[in-house]
């Protein structure tokens, strides 16, 4: 069974070079920028920021930007890109389903293409709950319920949902504590499946917030 974390970090240097990810994170920037609306005046977390592609894209439209991940791998290759370019983003290493609550408290909190990589999903949905400050946003990118052939065998150790269902998924964090939730279709990902054929896998965006 393959180790995600392990996965992430042997894929970081090559992560960039499939252009259909620089399409997924400019559709999830733009559909944030769009229902979501951060401003200039918020600190924002980019929780599984993964090499920053969604960070990156919102750092122009906020006061500061922080990306998180448990790769290091993928944490080098975003920290590369801030010293070459020169740019003011703090990134950090942290697992909510192992790491103990971060002190800091954030306006915001995106979080792109994770959420069916984590085993102990509310123990996450609540941390993130907890990261935010009061009338804080949260903004949660992930697949549409599928048949389980959206990720490669090598992958299958890290899958831990196939997808969800946006309104399952809306009520677990209503029950949570979160509120206002709405979702939209922030992107259809095309890939070729293992059976040679390609399919369209639609990427939704939650909005919710703290109360």
């Amino acid at each position: 069974m393959a180790n995600p974390v392990n996965h992430f970090d042997q894929s970081a240097a090559t992560w960039d070079n499939k252009p259909q990810r620089i399409a997924l994170a400019k559709a999830v920037g733009e559909a944030i920028l769009r229902e979501a609306k951060p401003t200039g005046d918020m600190d924002v977390l980019d929780y599984g920021c993964g090499t920053g592609l969604v960070s990156l894209f919102l750092l122009p439209h906020v006061h500061s930007m922080t990306g998180v991940d448990s790769s290091s791998g993928m944490l080098d290759v975003l920290n590369k890109k801030i010293r070459d370019d020169g740019l003011t983003l703090r990134t950090a290493k942290l697992d909510l389903e192992n790491d103990p609550l971060p002190s800091d408290r954030y306006h915001m909190i995106a979080s792109s293409m994770v959420m069916h990589h984590v085993a102990n999903l509310d123990r996450v949905l609540w941390s993130l709950h907890e990261m935010l400050l009061p009338n804080g946003v949260l903004c949660i990118a992930d697949l549409d319920a599928e048949p389980g052939v959206f990720h490669d065998s090598e992958m299958a150790g890290g899958v831990h949902h196939h997808g969800f269902d946006r309104m399952d998924f809306q009520d677990r964090l209503k029950k949570i504590g979160f509120i206002e939730t709405k979702s939209v279709t922030a992107h259809v990902l095309s890939k070729p499946i293992q059976d040679g054929s390609m399919r369209d896998f639609p990427v939704f965006l939650v909005i919710v917030r703290r109360t």
